[in-house]
């Protein structure tokens, strides 16, 4: 779904919305518990030993490349005859614009070929696969290309015919229902940076010169979280897809619950201290509040997801912060929901 073709940057950036099952069954599997699914999908999950979901997104890029509707089926059949080192090149990251900026040049595709020494070096690197490397590659570099496409398929077929499959048409049609809606604000000649805050809860994304693409793909899986990937010359947003069933007082109530969760928690809290002191960055906010980087990121996407912290930036930069408009937000939220009519309270 073409959203929009306006100036962002040089050159100019396409903003599109796209629904599908093949992004959903991906996500899905990124955020899956260890005790879910069959005996045999569980054994098939440790078999490819992620451990923590990144591979499973750097597969979205080969999702971007296939024919619509980009069902789940049509995934399975195109990892299927896709060359097993082009699989293995797409796992690493071998398109992914801020990877190739951040390893020298030529050690991803050393890898893909099966280098050790390549290898080695990806997985201790401290930033590549947002530091997660070892935890999600140690298990599938080792391996050659056919096995490691083998291993793959057979987490996706099994999850696919397990649990997938029947529940595919309602989640791409409540999914479909988001991306128009998308659509819509941009007919409502919504600006480009300020539509992709709204639909994204937040985020206000800097222009990529080399990603003259955004595409920006709802999920229920995952909610409350944004993912961020690259691919190409795409920038790839996954956000939460809005709720569109509840009424304006459940709604209320739902966005009120969130703050009251997020702030019931006192590490959260210092986190909030600490951004009102100005914008940070991830490894300085988390060495500031002394919590380890996985534990903040965590915490910034329930106060980010709650409405009390925007992220700015781009793969060079990510930077999180307070919202100043969060206070104000939340006394009308409460106001609305303690007024039992349209009156003003006393």
């Amino acid at each position: 779904m073409l959203i929009r073709d306006v100036t962002l940057a040089d050159p100019p950036t396409v903003v599109e919305a796209q629904a599908a099952g093949a992004y959903e069954l991906l996500i899905e599997l990124s955020v899956l518990g260890t005790e879910q699914g069959s005996a045999g999908f569980r054994e098939a999950v440790a078999r490819v030993g992620d451990g923590s979901g990144e591979v499973w997104l750097h597969l979205l890029g080969l999702a971007t490349e296939l024919p619509a509707p980009r069902d789940a089926a049509a995934l399975l059949a195109g990892l299927e005859v896709t060359d097993p080192l082009e699989v293995r090149r797409q796992l690493l990251g071998a398109d992914v614009p801020a990877w190739r900026r951040l390893i020298p040049a030529g050690s991803i595709e050393a890898a893909a070929a099966g280098d050790p020494a390549a290898q080695a070096r990806l997985l201790d690197h401290p930033r590549y696969y947002g530091g997660a490397a070892r935890q999600a590659l140690a298990v599938l570099l080792p391996l050659d290309p056919a096995e490691t496409r083998r291993r793959l398929l057979e987490v996706l077929v099994r999850w696919h015919e397990e649990s997938f499959a029947e529940r595919e048409a309602a989640l791409v049609e409540a999914l479909a229902a988001d991306a128009r809606a998308t659509a819509e604000l941009a007919a409502a000649a919504v600006p480009p940076s300020r539509l992709i805050e709204l639909v994204c809860g937040g985020f206000a994304y800097e222009p990529e010169p080399e990603c003259p693409r955004v595409l920006l793909v709802p999920h229920l899986a995952a909610r409350p979280w944004l993912l961020l990937c690259q691919h190409r010359d795409t920038r790839i947003i996954c956000h939460p897809a809005r709720d569109r069933d509840a009424d304006e007082r459940a709604a209320t109530a739902g966005k009120l619950l969130r703050i009251g969760r997020a702030l019931g928690d006192e590490q959260r809290q210092r986190i909030l201290a600490a951004l009102g002191g100005g914008p940070r960055e991830l490894d300085d906010l988390a060495g500031e509040v002394g919590l380890s980087r996985s534990t903040v990121h965590h915490h910034l996407g329930l106060l980010r997801a709650a409405g009390l912290v925007r992220l700015a930036g781009n793969a060079r930069r990510y930077r999180y912060g307070l919202r100043p408009e969060a206070v104000a937000e939340a006394t009308a939220l409460l106001a609305g929901l303690l007024t039992a009519s349209g009156e003003e309270p006393p």
